[in-house]
């Protein structure tokens, strides 16, 4: 009787244990599991599904910037949502991953919804599940059954291609759905190699697309920071990683500066070679910064305008759009605009260019610096 007496105090204790250890924990983020610690990573949460269609639907419902209709192509590219008719998905894909969406699409949105794309350590880990040295979320069994797959033909259509309802396969140790196949997915790493052109970020999991090798926990790939695919999606992860990133509005603007500044010197590389003539030269910048601003050229005025407000001594030293130096100051007010711009979506362009000159100000030391650009 002493025995059991002892061991039914043992059971007490043992619940009321783990009574405490469950208060003491918060509880999971709606469609989100707990990855514990390990491999060198923090303990965080991940979305138990990929990002679909009708999630995704909601952000642009919220953040018109971000509709098919209104969305900066240097950002997204021209195959952005493709295969929505305008703000609506697909007939009958609405929990099926969103496709065909660029990494800053994809940042924007897990920025909008309090998240963060994961690591590719975090990716990984999740993907492993409590498995480890597998080759699959599952194991080392032959993906057929398990996973979306190889399910190219010649007559598939990438605006709306063969993806399957989140949830379609088994889940992995961790709960964790599609973590190899159906769609590939963004992680927040950048690929920083000298020998590929432009950034490019890089992707796990592998897609409808992949062979069975494709789809291996460990295989990886990469695809440029402004285009999204048909086999690409994207899932969240919770908190955001110890060294924050920089906000997507500030990464876009300062990524679209670079593209300026670089097609700028190409424009006047192709005239000092003879291969372009001088007199197209002003249109071809025109063109460069429609591009990549939405604006067209003339809207330089308002930012040259706004900085004389904050320093006009300095305007003098502009005044020739033909020189080098005018040229450098205004691809950088563009950078502050387009931040400004980005971040205050919603505001009329006289509350974006009154913070635009408050921008100004904080920064006036950044516009007229020529060198280590």
């Amino acid at each position: 009787m002493k025995n059991l007496t002892s061991i039914l105090y043992g059971l007490i204790l043992c619940g009321l244990l783990i009574f405490v250890i469950k208060l003491s924990m918060p509880d999971a983020p709606e469609g989100m599991v707990l990855i514990p610690a390990g491999d060198g990573v923090d303990a965080f949460y991940i979305d138990v599904h990929e990002v679909t269609n009708a999630q995704y639907k909601k952000f642009i419902d919220e953040n018109p910037q971000w509709r098919k209709s209104r969305a900066l192509t240097a950002i997204v590219d021209e195959n952005y949502l493709s295969g929505w008719n305008g703000n609506m998905y697909p007939n009958g894909k609405a929990d099926h991953p969103v496709v065909n969406v660029s990494w800053f699409a994809a940042k924007a949105y897990a920025e909008w919804i309090g998240k963060e794309l994961p690591t590719e350590a975090q990716w990984e880990r999740a993907a492993r599940g409590t498995l480890a040295c597998k080759e699959y979320p599952w194991g080392d069994a032959d993906p057929h059954n398990r996973a979306n797959y190889d399910r190219y033909t010649s007559g598939t259509d990438f605006r709306n291609p063969p993806t399957k309802k989140v949830g379609s396969y088994a889940p992995n140790t961790y709960g964790l759905y599609d973590m190899a196949g159906n769609v590939q997915e963004w992680c927040l790493e950048r690929l920083d190699v000298n020998d590929i052109h432009g950034r490019y970020h890089r992707m796990r999991g592998g897609s409808w697309f992949s062979d069975a090798k494709d789809i291996q926990i460990a295989a990886r790939s990469q695809h440029p920071v402004n285009d999204g695919m048909g086999t690409l999606g994207f899932r969240c992860v919770l908190p955001q990683t110890e060294a924050q990133t920089t906000k997507v509005a500030t990464d876009m603007a300062a990524w679209l500066y670079e593209n300026m500044r670089d097609q700028f010197d190409s424009a006047i590389f192709s005239v000092t070679e003879g291969f372009t003539p001088h007199a197209s030269l002003n249109a071809k910048f025109a063109t460069i910064v429609m591009h990549n601003t939405g604006y067209p050229r003339t809207f330089e005025k308002e930012l040259i305008r706004g900085l004389s407000e904050v320093i006009p001594n300095r305007i003098a030293d502009i005044q020739d759009e033909a020189s080098d130096i005018y040229r450098d100051v205004t691809l950088r007010l563009w950078r502050h605009y387009l931040e400004v711009h980005f971040q205050h979506s919603s505001a009329s362009e006289f509350q974006k260019l009154h913070i635009f000159k408050e921008c100004l100000k904080k920064n006036i030391d950044n516009i007229f610096v020529r060198d280590g650009r």
